[in-house]
């Protein structure tokens, strides 16, 4: 006799078969502790359940990317990811027996290959012949305003059901990618190319779904222009390229290109180090889908896409430039000089010792100095190195001359109170290292380690910079 009802029986499979896959091994794990037969059952559910999705991973395995969205916002063809397990349910009916074949498949091909292309055409049947049953609102979900409809295809049972047609051949070309994406020889470029003449064969759109089944794969968006540009011999021309189906990826590229400019054009520099990190972070990601570009691609200066990213790239170094001064300005403010009286009427700029050497003035120069050393690789892209090497010398200048006369200061015994000038000079010398001015800093180091013993032996104790 059952420890479980079949009432109950139905209730766990339900709850087990809508638990996500991290709850589930979770719930293994709570489960496999409790004693009790009941508690026995549940867990043979749960290994049941956790064995089924394996197996349905398996045989779906090229298109399973396809049912979670991008980590990084770009737009690409997805599905709703509830519409995996009930496709699942409806594809194996019939097949139980042969589902173990899927169980520890390598990656060679064999029995298990069969079993898996059986089950993407029976989920293309259903799919099509049923999609009430497995897509519970087939309604397209809203289109992204700065994109084609060509270009953002919407995610309909008959979309998935061509992507299932193309199941066998993307599970042999899936292994291949990492050599698409990297530097492919003439052999493995023409098989790339014979790859996409035998998915036009299966359908009119099949080369743009099987590119997008190898986008689900390819974390770095960018890197699937070395993919497009190679589709065939002419596709690295712009205008080849913008007059086939292959060009929806650039546009997709370019207009997240430009959502992402219109972000780093409404952020402010400021002291939060977040929306700082956040703002790099979006600057390096514009840097190297524009720079892939110019790799893969030749632009031509009046075309839309030449225009896009012409214009990415002048808002974002203007974006760039001003960060730039923001950090200059915020040194300054956090280390500034002050007009020092001679004699007479003869003054001079000296470093200003009662400055405080903590809050939010130095934390503020610091995240925006962190910033622009993050900056570095984007700037080359976007032109202006040779600003931010001009801001380094100027700064490296400042800092170092800052830094010196403060310590001159405190040798010459100008200075009551020594703990905070040693404090600013130990700032100053974090300043130099955000910029990567390291041989600069290391003087200054050497210079306060000195001046503190040296006080350290007159009987003061001043507190380490």
């Amino acid at each position: 006799m059952t420890a479980l009802s079949a009432a109950h029986r139905a209730a766990l499979e339900a709850v087990v078969q809508a638990c996500p896959d991290d709850g589930l091994a979770q719930l293994e794990a709570a489960v496999g502790g409790l004693p009790g037969d009941k508690a026995g059952e549940l867990a043979i559910l749960i290994q049941a359940e956790i064995r089924d999705r394996a197996r349905r991973d398996q045989a779906f395995a090229p298109l399973i990317p396809l049912f979670r969205p991008r980590a990084d916002q770009v737009a690409a063809l997805t599905f709703p990811r509830p519409v995996l397990a009930r496709l699942w349910r409806e594809a194996k009916v019939g097949d139980e027996p042969y589902l173990s074949l899927l169980d520890g498949a390598g990656p060679s091909h064999g029995d298990w290959t069969l079993v898996a292309d059986r089950l993407c055409a029976r989920a293309a049947a259903v799919l099509r012949d049923r999609p009430g049953d497995v897509w519970a609102d087939p309604s397209p979900p809203a289109r992204v305003s700065n994109l084609s409809p060509a270009a953002a295809p919407a995610p309909t049972p008959a979309e998935l059901a061509g992507c299932f047609d193309l199941a066998p051949l993307a599970r042999t070309a899936t292994p291949r990618l990492p050599a698409w994406l990297d530097r492919p020889d003439d052999e493995q470029a023409a098989g790339l190319r014979l790859l996409i003449q035998d998915c036009l064969a299966v359908s009119p759109e099949g080369g743009r779904r099987m590119v997008d089944i190898l986008f689900a794969h390819v974390a770095d968006a960018e890197r699937m222009l070395r993919v497009v540009t190679r589709t065939n011999r002419l596709a690295d021309k712009e205008a080849m390229l913008s007059h086939s189906d292959m060009g929806v990826f650039v546009e997709r590229l370019l207009a997240s290109v430009t959502t992402r400019v219109a972000r780093i054009a409404a952020a402010r520099p400021g002291p939060d180090e977040a929306a700082m990190a956040e703002v790099v972070q979006e600057v390096a990601w514009c840097a190297g889908v524009l720079g892939e570009i110019d790799l893969c691609l030749q632009l031509r200066p009046d075309s839309p896409w030449g225009r896009a990213a012409r214009m990415a790239r002048i808002q974002v170094a203007g974006q760039m430039s001003g960060l730039m001064k923001s950090a200059s300005a915020a040194v300054h403010a956090a280390l500034p000089m002050k007009r020092q009286r001679l004699s007479g009427r003869m003054t001079r700029l000296s470093p200003w010792l009662d400055a405080p050497a903590t809050g939010e003035a130095v934390e503020a120069a610091a995240g925006l100095l962190n910033a622009v050393g993050g900056l570095r690789g984007a700037a080359v892209v976007f032109g202006c190195e040779a600003d931010r090497m001009a801001l380094k010398t100027e700064l490296t200048d400042y800092l170092s001359i800052w830094a010196n006369e403060a310590l001159d200061h405190l040798a010459d015994g100008q200075v009551a109170q020594p703990e905070g000038p040693l404090r600013l000079v130990g700032v100053a010398a974090r300043f130099l290292t955000l910029i990567d001015a390291l041989e600069a800093a290391r003087a200054v180091r050497r210079r306060a380690a000195a001046a503190e013993a040296l006080l350290a032996t007159q009987g003061a104790s001043p507190a380490a910079a």
